[in-house]
């Protein structure tokens, strides 16, 4: 049999060997110093020059390795801009976290709209089992709502996928009308409903409608306010207003309008004495000429009397249409009529 060989006695018994009766070790900072070269030499101990080369290039390879993974993360940092960051229509902004935050870069700060909490994922409200969620929608009537809730909670609803039209279902309107739309309001047509079931543009809630009527109302004044706020912006140098001012106002005004109508009929008369009546009204031809409207009572002999033209016309068209047939009847007969010329013998 090959004789044994000697067993190595490990590296950390000789190492607790070496150090073994040392004094503060755990708190002096030159007795550490002192351990850590015994630490070092031991850990070289026994090893060859060939060993020792191949751990100092893995060391330096693995030391390497370490400051190019640090430096693409760094350049990746630097070079590498965030994308804008987008959300699906109808989640709220503030329960995404913000990739620029994320980065370490927004530059927002308060007023971004995303969320600058790193575990706003991770907040997910428990469930109670031991209340009905169901309860809270049935008391969350349409009475509470305005039209930015009411348009959440129509987008809110599944159903309707498949409508063609820009037509709004008149039931969905009717119950938007009557405040009896909710959570759970389900359309007489079924999930099937040809019709849009969204509120059109501009729409009103007739609650929203009456409170601006109201506060236009509140905001009208009445007549007598509207008459003393323009009495005050006349100022304070009038002449108030008495029996005595105005029935001097009045005489002066009845004065004034009687001194317009006799100079206007003045001009008339004048107007109408030059034989000029173009541009004179129907009551001024009537009040100077007279004579123009009156009626005769007994009607001209050359007066035309259509009535009797077309009675004297109609007589003698019946008339030679009498003597055309008579004389058809003659020529029948053989017998002609010589005119009296001829009969008096005449010659050619």
């Amino acid at each position: 049999m090959p004789p044994k060989q000697k067993q190595q006695a490990s590296g950390s018994k000789v190492k607790d060997d070496k150090t073994f009766g040392m004094k503060n070790k755990n708190r002096s900072a030159k007795v550490q110093k002192e351990v850590a070269t015994i630490q070092k030499q031991q850990a070289l101990a026994g090893k060859s020059r060939a060993a020792l080369e191949k751990e100092k290039e893995k060391a330096l390879r693995e030391k390497a390795k370490l400051e190019e993974e640090k430096r693409k993360k760094e350049e990746a940092a630097l070079l590498k801009p965030v994308q804008t960051q987008k959300v699906p229509f109808g989640v709220d902004p503030k329960t995404v976290l913000c990739v620029f935050f994320k980065a370490g870069n927004c530059e927002k700060g308060n007023k971004c709209k995303f969320s600058h909490d790193l575990n706003v994922g991770r907040k997910v409200e428990k469930k109670n089992l031991y209340e009905d969620s169901r309860e809270d929608k049935l008391k969350d009537t349409m009475e509470n709502w305005d039209e930015a809730k009411l348009r959440d909670v129509v987008m809110s609803k599944s159903g309707n996928p498949r409508t063609t039209t820009d037509i709004v279902c008149k039931f969905f309107i009717q119950a938007i009308e009557t405040e009896k739309y909710g959570w759970f309001w389900e359309c007489p047509n079924g999930e099937s409903c040809h019709y849009r079931h969204a509120l059109p543009p501009g729409f009103v809630l007739k609650s929203q409608k009456k409170a601006l009527e109201d506060a236009e109302k509140a905001n009208a004044i009445s007549l007598e306010e509207f008459l003393e706020v323009e009495r005050h912006k006349l100022g304070p140098n009038l002449t108030p207003v008495t029996p005595e001012t105005f029935a001097k106002w009045k005489r002066t005004r009845m004065d004034k309008k009687l001194a317009e109508e006799d100079a206007m009929k003045k001009a008339k008369d004048d107007k109408h004495a030059a034989g000029k009546n173009s541009g004179m009204s129907g009551r001024d031809l009537f009040t100077y000429n007279p004579e123009w409207f009156e009626d005769d009572d007994e009607p001209e002999d050359d007066e035309w009397d259509l009535a009797k033209y077309r009675k004297e016309q109609e007589d003698a068209d019946r008339l030679a249409e009498e003597e055309r047939i008579r004389q058809l009847q003659l020529g029948d007969s053989g017998y002609s009529e010589v005119p009296a010329d001829d009969a008096d013998g005449g010659t050619a």
